[in-house]
């Protein structure tokens, strides 16, 4: 049941078949393509504008680039503020 429940959310709401997805963890070794934790289940990150897939993230990588509405203007902000000099 879970396993078809799984295969219809990847084909009408992600966009991607699940074989696809199970094809993208596999060359990604199971990682999250930002922090690089290995995880059971990842995230399909998209750009939401295109719609066009980027990879798989891990549930935190994927919501705090949300919450930075993908921007890498605001990436790049956060990067700085982190690194400097306190």
């Amino acid at each position: 049941m879970r396993e078809r429940w799984r295969k219809r959310h990847y084909d009408n709401y992600v966009g991607l078949s699940f074989e696809v997805y199970q094809e993208m963890i596999a060359a990604q070794g199971s990682r999250c393509a930002v922090c690089r934790k290995k995880s059971d289940v990842l995230d399909v990150d998209h750009d939401h504008k295109s719609g066009v897939v980027r990879g798989l993230l891990c549930r935190r990588c994927n919501v705090g680039l949300g919450m930075l509405d993908d921007s890498p203007i605001y990436v790049k902000r956060a990067l700085r503020y982190l690194m400097e000099d306190r």
